[in-house]
């Protein structure tokens, strides 16, 4: 796997107009692969992630430690947290979080953490009934939470994370470009890649 500094671009949400509706609210997704791609590497960065993305959008009440299935809990701020066992267990997050999303390209199509998700209660229907948000709870498992912000725009955009979402079994990059990574690679780990970055089309205005 990637070390989290191994780039610094800033994931852009992916859209293709024939699949995603203009002007839809995929701040969700954009806030997941935030994680992934520069995952927090300190108490004061994982509380920001948590501010900006789940507490400030109202997804969520601002938590005050979290936890992973293997780790006992890990106090965020004020609360200065252990780094290196907030570090491990964020990696452990991540590295779940990603196995997942291989999980559910095919041939494998491995949902069951939507619905695992949903049964769980950290996703739910929004004011518009036939669209979902996340809504994950201070107890649940780092991991369970990233994935929520994941399951959220799947259960609302399936048909365009089954055409397009890619991760590389290699590094386990995510990608949204299945003709260049034939949906196994990414660009720095296909024959016949010639980019060095990921790319994402931005949103439709």
């Amino acid at each position: 796997m990637r070390q989290a500094d191994s780039h610094t671009s800033i994931p852009t949400l992916p859209s293709t107009p024939s699949l995603v509706a203009s002007g839809h609210d995929r701040r969700a997704l954009l806030a997941a692969l935030t994680f992934v791609d520069k995952p927090p590497q300190s108490g004061v960065a994982l509380a920001r992630w948590f501010e900006k993305h789940l507490v400030a959008p109202g997804r969520m009440p601002r938590p005050a430690y979290v936890t992973e299935g293997f780790s006992k809990q890990v106090a965020l701020a004020p609360v200065e947290p252990d780094e290196p066992e907030l570090q491990e267990l964020v990696e452990a997050a991540r590295f779940r979080v990603l196995a997942s999303l291989r999980a559910f390209m095919p041939p494998a199509a491995d949902d069951r953490f939507l619905a695992a998700a949903i049964d769980g209660g950290r996703v739910r229907r929004a004011g518009d009934a036939a669209l979902w948000e996340s809504c994950p709870r201070e107890e649940d498992l780092l991991s369970d939470i990233v994935l929520s912000l994941f399951s959220a725009d799947m259960l609302n955009y399936r048909e365009f994370h089954d055409a397009y979402l890619c991760v590389c079994k290699t590094c386990l990059r995510i990608d949204f470009d299945p003709n260049r990574s034939g949906r196994t690679g990414c660009p720095e780990h296909q024959p016949t890649a010639t980019v060095g970055v990921m790319r994402r089309s931005r949103p439709p205005l």
